[in-house]
């Protein structure tokens, strides 16, 4: 079910993910100060760099144990170990193959083996439920800081018009890639899925507190380690940048346009970093080493993929 969904995504041609990811690094190269880029990588922070690798570990475990709660409610348990080690994978995965989704796509066909049709569905759904969960978290975090920005007075809204344009543009063009996606999927009967399986997995009693706070804590996670990335070049934010605009950052990555979001999170921080006081060189250089953090933090994965698993759901993985 959510493979088909993901299918349009996973399987746009990755020359075009390639040539566009070249195309914004090559546009960053000549507007933004490059040698400076280079001096605040080579000049680290490495206690900022410590952190933020611990805060990927964070996030990724956190990550694991969420997927472990949804898989449940869809009737797919899962052991501690074997979530962590899957997520640890498909993090790495998602880091390093065009697409951004094809490490889910992989987890899934690992779990898969020789399960029935609607066990594979059911593991599917659980891990784009999973993903689904932190996309809404972050919308709604990066909601809340705008609002929270404006009423508390913060000189980073008003003179940030340009980035609430541009978080706009970013709502805009998402909304109608959700909607070719649910055009194309099976209409009503596959919404009403989604719907029950939503229901099951998110909005039950007995398992929204653990979702809402397990989905808060995630995408702290990732809030702050982008922050320790920026702190690690010598441009730390304060709480409402880091509230309002790694949210949008990082939000860009979304788009289903570059190789894991590469150049799309480096020329979103060139735009915003300038708004909480910090250069177009600060804010490439700092995304530059949240994205080595996080490649480095899901290393780990590398030792889950040859350990797991073996025979014919092996071969699914390979296939996926």
């Amino acid at each position: 079910m959510v493979v088909e969904v993901l299918h349009p995504l996973v399987l746009s041609h990755p020359v075009i993910r390639f040539v566009v990811t070249a195309g914004l690094i090559a546009g960053l190269w000549w507007v933004v100060d490059i040698a400076r880029v280079g001096r605040l990588v080579a000049d680290l922070r490495w206690p900022w760099v410590g952190a933020g690798l611990a805060l990927v570990q964070a996030q990724i475990v956190l990550s694991a144990l969420r997927w472990r709660v949804t898989a449940a409610r869809l009737g797919e348990p899962l052991s501690h170990r074997r979530a962590i080690g899957e997520y640890y994978l498909a993090s790495l995965l998602n880091q390093i193959l065009p697409g951004g989704v094809a490490g889910d796509v992989i987890r899934a066909g690992r779990g898969a083996g020789d399960r029935a049709q609607s066990g594979w569905q059911a593991g599917a759904a659980a891990i784009v439920l999973e993903r689904l969960a932190g996309q809404v978290m972050l919308f709604v975090v990066a909601g809340v800081g705008l609002v929270a920005s404006a009423v508390a007075g913060e000189t980073l809204l008003p003179a940030a018009r340009a980035g609430w344009l541009a978080v706009a543009g970013l709502l805009a063009a998402l909304a109608a890639l959700a909607g070719l996606v649910g055009r194309w999927a099976a209409g009503r009967r596959y919404l009403a899925r989604i719907g029950r399986a939503v229901g099951r997995a998110w909005l039950a009693r007995d398992v929204i507190g653990q979702q809402l706070v397990l989905s808060g804590l995630i995408v702290t996670a990732y809030l702050t380690a982008f922050a320790a990335a920026s702190a690690a070049i010598g441009a730390p934010l304060g709480l409402f940048a880091v509230w309002v605009l790694v949210p949008a950052t990082l939000l860009t990555m979304l788009l289903p346009v570059s190789i894991a979001g590469w150049g799309l999170r480096e020329a979103a921080a060139a735009a915003l970093w300038p708004l909480a006081g910090a250069t177009a060189a600060d804010g490439v250089a700092a995304s530059i080493v949240y994205g080595v953090i996080s490649l480095v933090g899901a290393a780990p994965g590398l030792v889950v993929w040859w350990r797991r698993p073996s025979g014919p759901a092996q071969a699914v993985s390979r296939r996926a």
